[in-house]
């Protein structure tokens, strides 16, 4: 890293925490009227409130992130190009793109940070503010142990039905157990057994006062203990996380399309959570370019120009995002497909802006 870099980097990054403090600040202090509100009202001790505000900063941070590098961005450039180090380190033969590749990397990897506390740290914090606010336990959220009738279909064209399953002690009660053929149109066996016990070391179901119908040779069986290695689904299988998407890991989320999606369930709102939880936090590294190709050029009254900008360019950004999320919402669009949608109008919009900084 050259002494340029390092120059136009702590620039760059001194600008980006002055406008995320600023921002955050801005953020909790439209939420003190409502914690006002809860503590006048009974809902919230003192103690509460702030546990409450703590839980807020990952959230707040997602969504003010993207302004704090739009404006950090314009900050950091307009103060070069009003010192005229823009001008003289162009006149010297310095590329424009060569100025800003080290804001623009530093850019992708807050995108980065952006992402993991989207995926690790939000959905704790999420739960956790609005069990406080709701005035419930917050302790932490486990699995259920059990679960009343339990269904599954699996990728073997085997479809499962449990009365009781309890994960924990790995035994269900009351099971039916339909295979079919190839085509899911035919079945070929019924099982059905009053209790069984899941067998970890074999990866599979032990069943106890079995009835087998084989509708392809026309017959039934009866056996007081039977196994099949084809039974190989686990009871955590059959239980899901159950709750908002918004409060689940990225993990959690695709487990539980996949379960909706085998009870034949709406998987809508748990796909947009997901689509936007791989495309929003790359917002911060797409609006590099546009912060800083606008606040390239000086001129006069600059700081209030580029706050301007900023903030019109950041909430046209949220404006937009948020109008393509209710089309992925409403099944209109693939969720991923309108969750890039913005970013790439907005990409396009800062390469432009890149090449005209340029001259």
């Amino acid at each position: 890293m050259k002494k340029l870099d390092i120059y136009i980097s702590k620039n760059f990054l001194k600008s980006f925490f002055l406008s995320l403090i600023a921002f955050i600040n801005i953020f909790i202090l439209s939420q003190l009227f409502k914690i006002i509100r809860y503590i006048t009202a009974g809902r919230m001790s003192i103690s509460e409130s702030i546990t409450y505000i703590l839980y807020l900063l990952p959230k707040i941070f997602i969504e003010v992130t993207p302004l704090a590098i739009l404006l950090g961005s314009l900050m950091c450039i307009n103060r070069m190009a009003s010192n005229l180090e823009i001008i003289s380190l162009k006149t010297s033969g310095i590329s424009f793109r060569r100025i800003v590749r080290f804001p623009i990397i530093l850019s992708f990897l807050i995108s980065l940070v952006v992402f993991q506390v989207m995926n690790r740290v939000h959905p704790f914090a999420l739960s956790k503010s609005r069990a406080l606010r709701a005035g419930r336990d917050i302790s932490t959220r486990v699995l259920p142990t059990t679960k009343n009738n339990a269904f599954l279909r699996t990728e073997k064209n085997i479809v499962y039905y449990i009365k009781i399953v309890n994960r924990v002690k790995n035994v269900g009660s009351s099971l039916e157990i339909i295979k079919l053929d190839e085509e899911f149109q035919n079945i070929k066996e019924i099982i059905t057994a009053k209790s069984g016990v899941f067998d970890n070391d074999k990866n599979t179901w032990i069943l106890k006062d079995v009835v087998i119908n084989n509708f392809e040779n026309k017959a039934q069986k009866i056996e007081k203990s039977y196994i099949d290695l084809e039974l190989d689904k686990a009871p955590g299988d059959f239980i899901t996380i159950q709750g908002d998407p918004d409060e689940l890991t990225n993990a959690e989320i695709t487990k539980t399309i996949r379960d909706i999606r085998i009870t034949g369930g709406d998987t809508k709102e748990s796909l947009a959570v997901l689509g936007k939880r791989y495309s929003f936090p790359f917002a911060s590294f797409i609006v590099s370019f546009l912060g800083l190709s606008l606040g390239s050029r000086y001129v006069r009254g600059a700081s209030a120009i580029s706050i301007a900008l900023s903030v019109g360019l950041g909430y046209s950004y949220y404006i937009v995002q948020a109008s393509f999320e209710a089309l992925s919402v409403n099944g209109i669009l693939n969720p991923f497909i309108s969750g890039w949608i913005p970013n790439i109008i907005f990409l396009c919009l800062g390469i432009y802006f890149m090449r005209k900084a340029e001259y």
